[in-house]
């Protein structure tokens, strides 16, 4: 006899809507492909881009056709649209510029896999990324963009690696002061005391 005291039943969320872009046919053939073969996500093609709820861009270095892509993506969606950049770097004043665009989600390329990009969409259309946002500006200073949760694993990686500031700058093409902020920012969210101790606290919680 069916329970009538029971709430009704939860209704899974749709599969968001994700449009792709990239400068490769190869690079765009596959993620589609793998895309729609995961079931997580709904891949449309470019003309129906305006129904996207989230629009992967896939690229090597981020140029200003890279930012001329984001706009289009952000006009025909109404701005609607979050979008994730995939890419080798991105300097700050790039990531303050795709920001406004919609950018809430970036990854590094050579060091994300096509389940990456899959989860980053899903998480993005779900709004679960920390949007990258500007903070306050110093006396004389730009704004800085508060980092990424996926930029600050990166940087806890290769801490835990034995690298130092410098050399974890060139490996992601960052400044030296963000990766300072960005090694900041994470030990003052983990109450530690410094980027040793916030290492060790990510391997222990299982983080790295």
């Amino acid at each position: 006899m069916p329970d009538h005291t029971a709430g009704p039943a939860r209704v899974a969320d749709p599969a968001p809507a994700v449009v792709v872009e990239a400068d490769d046919p190869l690079v765009l053939d596959g993620t589609t492909a793998f895309m729609r073969s995961g079931g997580r996500v709904r891949v449309l093609p470019r003309e129906r881009t305006a129904e996207a709820d989230v629009a992967v861009v896939i690229t090597g270095d981020t140029t200003p056709r890279t930012l001329a892509v984001l706009h289009r993506v952000s006009k025909e969606t109404g701005g609607r649209a979050r979008i994730v950049l995939v890419a080798d770097c991105i300097t700050e004043a790039q990531v303050r510029q795709a920001v406004t665009y919609g950018m809430t989600g970036f990854l590094v390329r050579p060091r994300s896999s096509f389940s990456h990009i899959v989860n980053a969409a899903v998480d993005s259309a779900r709004g679960e990324p920390a949007p990258l946002t500007t903070g306050p500006p110093g006396p004389g200073e730009s704004p800085d963009p508060v980092p990424l949760a996926l930029r600050e694993a990166e940087v806890l990686r290769l801490l835990a690696e034995g690298k130092d500031v410098i050399e974890i700058a060139g490996e992601l093409c960052y400044s030296e002061r963000l990766i300072k902020s960005v090694i900041h920012t994470v030990v003052k969210r983990f109450g530690v005391r410094n980027r040793t101790h916030a290492v060790a606290y990510a391997i222990r919680m299982g983080i790295l």
